[in-house]
């Protein structure tokens, strides 16, 4: 059997076949050797292959690729932390993906690359990408993994989802009440909101809380006679102070008609009395740059 055969069941396994499996085709070390220098095949781990020309790009689809790997180097794999938040389809940020997360029956952690390899104390379910821990779980542990901000980010985007409820995230929580960093997950809880429509917004939250800078989510403006103008991402709690959070993506094709219709949104709402501050992706790259944004608007307005 030739490599491009090999392809063929590859393709049903996300790219990705063994040593043995190449071997029981009739590819062997050598002719394996001489595809990895071509570039036709990928060797991410020991006795792991993928077939380049099957792999989608960007590391969060190359996580999708050693997940499915992983189970078939180990029957009894099951994804966990960001592996299993990614299989879900949920945004991630700010930290690398640089391993797939594995539960397996093992007495002890193991770190080394290609993965991170933890014991198995939990249920598993059947997840999208394989058996996995339930989302609310994977969500917690990705947060005491990476950190608040991370975790809020993708547990936003459940909670907006619909993929997981506050009732199974808080249980997920008091489950590792004990465990190492389990402080993460409970700060976390203090901030999600599934009102959150972007990584941006979610970010912008935390630091407006971790800067005393109380908002209401979502909020909706309506004229002196009710009817509704749109919406704010934020309202600064009992103010007439509106935040506007410009994410990366929100007017990256620059669609003429998008740019007049946030135009003549924020005209109408300030005609109504209201202030604007809008806030980048870069500003929330800058610790404290949006809050102070809002601070100056603050002051400002009581001048």
């Amino acid at each position: 059997m030739s490599l491009q055969e090999i392809a063929r069941f590859a393709a049903a396994q996300r790219g990705m076949f063994t040593t043995q499996q190449a071997n029981a085709a009739g590819v062997g070390r050598k002719a394996l050797r001489q595809a990895v220098r071509s570039g036709a095949v990928r060797h991410p781990a020991r006795g792991l292959y993928a077939v380049a020309a099957l792999v989608q790009p960007g590391a969060a689809a190359w996580q999708g690729h050693m997940a499915a790997g992983a189970q078939l180097l180990y029957e009894d794999a099951v994804l966990t932390g960001v592996t299993a938040v990614l299989a879900h389809g949920l945004p991630v940020w700010g930290f690398a993906l640089d391993q797939p997360e594995l539960l397996r029956p093992v007495d002890r952690q193991a770190g080394p690359k290609p993965f991170r390899v933890r014991p198995l104390r939990t249920a598993v379910v059947d997840g999208p990408w394989g058996p996995s821990v339930p989302l609310a779980e994977a969500l917690v542990q990705l947060c005491m993994d990476h950190g608040i901000v991370q975790g809020v980010v993708s547990a936003d985007a459940a909670l907006h989802r619909g993929l997981v409820s506050k009732e199974e995230l808080n249980a997920a929580v008091d489950a590792v009440a004990t465990w190492s960093r389990s402080h993460r997950p409970r700060s976390m809880m203090t901030h999600v909101d599934a009102k959150a429509e972007s990584v941006a917004e979610s970010r912008a939250r935390v630091e407006f809380a971790s800067h005393g800078i109380q908002v209401v989510s979502q909020f909706v403006v309506r004229r002196a006679d009710g009817s509704v103008i749109g919406r704010a991402d934020f309202r600064v709690k009992g103010t007439n102070l509106l935040i506007e959070i410009d994410g990366r993506m929100k007017y990256a094709e620059g669609d003429p008609a998008v740019l007049w219709g946030e135009k003549r949104r924020e005209d109408d709402m300030r005609a109504e009395g209201w202030l604007f501050v809008r806030a980048t992706w870069l500003d929330l790259d800058v610790p404290g740059r949006a809050s102070a944004k809002v601070r100056r608007a603050l002051l400002a307005d009581s001048a």
